[in-house]
């Protein structure tokens, strides 16, 4: 049941001011209304567009400390005079509030910062309870496309961030809205009023003196009748003279202006009769309408638009057919049969895609199956059915008797989802060919071939990346067991020298304190004698590792270098996933020099087709390539390749994606042909050969 609030209670709620004190006030006198009846006067608050008794009545409730149903909380994301208004709510909610929040999030009423602000909200309460985050993601991965302004993008960027949280020790806590109290929001007192804002502000009301009499003509001093009044007009004054910004939002069609238009929320567009509005508005305001999803009120302002144009002609019967597409792509079945109604049997531009599309509302079961092979050949479902039979190729097939075109697109589908599934994707290259001579096209000439030679070069790369791998590994354990060894030798060696300084020194000792006996001249067999056999036998050895060891090490520093070479290849070899910046799996060209005398480039058709439509930057550097060539620059030789299989051609490298190509006769000719992305080139060669 509605709770009907009193008209001086309604009132004291719009006047309020946004200050702790005055909240406090107004709390003190809602302090007797239940629950139940503060979420139904949010509710009616948020149907009529109440914005600022709305957020007052939110910050009595962050004041009270009163949970409120989750469900009513979001429904005010979209009606708030501000869009902090409700945050302080959030605070005294739990999990519950989550789900209506990613409702918000994809509501098309809401403005992008609103919806985005909603997931944020449920991106913390997400993390504070613990929940499942993946809901939270794929809402924010939603709305990062159409995200452009650099605010709403670190608003979703710190809303993945905070349902990240926690998983690296240390980090810094990301703020939290859901956790602001409302002294912290608001001030203790008001703030001094301001008027206007980006616009030069102009009266809404005539400009009198004091003691002058009141424009309203009732005879009174002005400073007695109207004065008082009047000073909170001129707080809401607007850029037009005579209307304040509270009159422009309720009746835009007091100024023949489409910006007033432009500044609308969707539950103040809801409240606009379209007769209201200027001429020059009702177009403008068609377009709101749209883009907050409010398609039967745009319906409603091409209608007005229609019946106030003066001739038929004059009115432009095509935005009934992109109304009518945005309709079907809402799913709104009964709006587009009005449409279509109204519309009568005027051809539309598409008629095929609009009855396709009406047969995907009217008859869902048809495509029920399609759309069960669909999910499973692109969300990768592996099954004993998929495994064999796997559906995107099924779907080939078995559309290629009648189907052909259909064929083709689901044949190049499984290429492109499948690279790994070499046998399978041949014969699908021969499907192609075939359904290709069906629709009278060359067999050889679709994009799938030079994705599918992409695909072979790819695995090829791999192949290589991996023996090449392999190789390294198998170098560096050889290095490794020839280190051991070395380190080996190396103690031998130095245990061998050790013992050949004892017995050195044993040596001269013994020859200096041993006098010599004259029974000992001539004997072989003195210990003498033998200690010098020792040592020399000692000093072989130390030779002999000498030598093994200089052996050991020239092979490791052989070792090292074939290492650091199949290092240097592998890190040059392209990545196995980047399509080779050449098709031809030859050699790399030499480079081209400069031969005969500068010529004045022709230009094709082809080149000034594409070229209207390039990038501004990359068309400047196509024009300073083709000058730098004709003039024969320097710099230019070294980012230009022959093309091995058309004679005379050249490729000029444009960047990392780009290739310009040119037919070049040295002294004779220059004609500059085209320029295309790099992953075309391969196809541009064949179709030229």
């Amino acid at each position: 049941m509605t709770y009907q609030v009193p008209a001086d209670l309604l009132e004291s709620m719009r006047v309020t001011g946004a200050c702790m004190t005055d909240v406090g006030a107004l709390a003190g006198q809602l302090g007797s209304l239940t629950t139940a009846q503060i979420e139904s006067l949010l509710q009616e608050f948020a149907d009529d567009g109440e914005d600022r008794a709305l957020s007052r009545l939110l910050q009595v409730c962050a004041f009270n400390g009163l949970q409120l149903d989750p469900k009513v909380l979001c429904g005010c994301l979209g009606v708030c005079e501000f869009i902090t208004d409700p945050v302080p709510c959030f605070a005294l909610q739990d999990e519950r509030a989550i789900e209506p929040l990613l409702e918000a999030a994809a509501a098309e009423a809401l403005p992008l910062e609103r919806k985005c602000f909603a997931a944020r909200l449920a991106a913390e309460l997400t993390a504070k309870f613990n929940m499942d985050p993946q809901p939270i993601r794929k809402a924010v991965w939603k709305l990062e496309h159409p995200a452009r302004a650099p605010e709403v993008q670190f608003l979703l960027a710190q809303s993945l961030a905070i349902l990240d949280e926690g998983k690296n020790p240390g980090e810094t806590r990301i703020f939290r809205w859901s956790e602001i109290p409302l002294s912290k929001l608001l001030p203790e007192h008001t703030a001094q009023s301001g008027v206007g804002g980006y616009y030069t502000v102009r009266r809404p009301i005539p400009k009198l003196g004091r003691n002058d009499p009141c424009h309203c003509g009732s005879g009174k001093k002005y400073k007695k009748c109207c004065y008082a009044n009047d000073q909170e007009l001129l707080l809401d004054a607007s850029e037009y003279a005579g209307a304040t910004r509270t009159d422009l939002k309720n009746k835009p069609g007091l100024v023949d202006d489409p910006q007033v238009i432009l500044g609308l929320r969707a539950h103040e567009l809801r409240k606009l009769a379209p007769a209201a509005l200027s001429t020059s508005q009702l177009l403008t305001g068609y377009q709101c309408a749209l883009d907050f999803g409010l398609r039967e009120l745009a319906f409603e302002m091409l209608l007005e638009c229609g019946r106030r144009s003066p001739e038929p002609e004059a009115f432009d019967e095509g935005h009934f057919e992109d109304l009518i597409e945005e309709v079907l792509q809402a799913g709104e079945l009964d709006l587009a049969r009005r449409i279509r109604d109204h519309c009568g049997d005027q051809a539309w531009w598409r008629p095929q895609a609009i009855a396709f599309r009406f047969d995907l509302l009217e008859n869902p079961e048809r495509y029920g199956l399609l759309e069960r092979d669909c999910r499973k050949g692109v969300c990768e479902v592996s099954d004993e059915e998929t495994e064999f039979d796997e559906p995107l190729t099924r779907l080939a097939y078995d559309l290629s008797p009648r189907h052909p075109a259909l064929a083709i697109a689901f044949a190049r589908a499984a290429i492109a989802s499948n690279p790994d599934r070499q046998f399978d994707n041949e014969m699908l290259l021969d499907v192609i060919r075939d359904t290709r001579v069906d629709l009278e096209l060359a067999p050889g000439a679709d994009p799938a071939e030079a994705l599918f030679d992409w695909i072979e070069d790819r695995t090829q790369l791999k192949a290589k990346a991996q023996a090449e791998n392999r190789e390294i590994g198998r170098l560096s354990d050889k290095l490794n067991e020839t280190l051991a060894a070395l380190d080996e030798k190396k103690q031998t060696l130095r245990q061998t020298e050790q013992a050949l300084g004892r017995v050195g020194a044993e040596l001269e000792k013994a020859r200096i304190f041993r006098p010599p006996d004259p029974a000992d001249i001539g004997e072989t067999t003195s210990p003498g004698a033998e200690k010098e056999a020792a040592l020399r036998r000692l000093r072989d050895q130390v030779a002999d590792l000498q030598a093994e060891i200089g052996a050991q090490q020239a092979e490791r520093r052989q070792l090292r270098k074939m290492l650091t070479h199949e290092r240097k290849k592998l890190a040059a070899a392209p990545e196995p996933g980047t399509p080779a910046d050449e098709p031809s799996t030859a050699e790399e060209a030499p480079a081209v020099q400069p031969a005969g005398r500068p010529l004045i480039p022709e230009y094709a058709d082809s080149f000034r087709k594409h070229f209207a439509s390039l990038p501004a930057t990359l068309a400047a550097k196509a024009i300073l390539a083709v000058g730098e060539f004709a003039s024969h620059e320097a710099t230019i030789w070294r980012h230009t390749k022959p093309l091995e299989r058309l004679p005379e051609h050249y490729r000029i490298r444009l960047g990392l994606d780009h290739r310009l190509i040119v037919h070049w006769q040295p002294g004779r000719m220059l004609r500059i042909l085209d320029v295309i992305p790099r992953q075309e080139l391969e196809s541009w060669i064949r179709r030229q050969a």
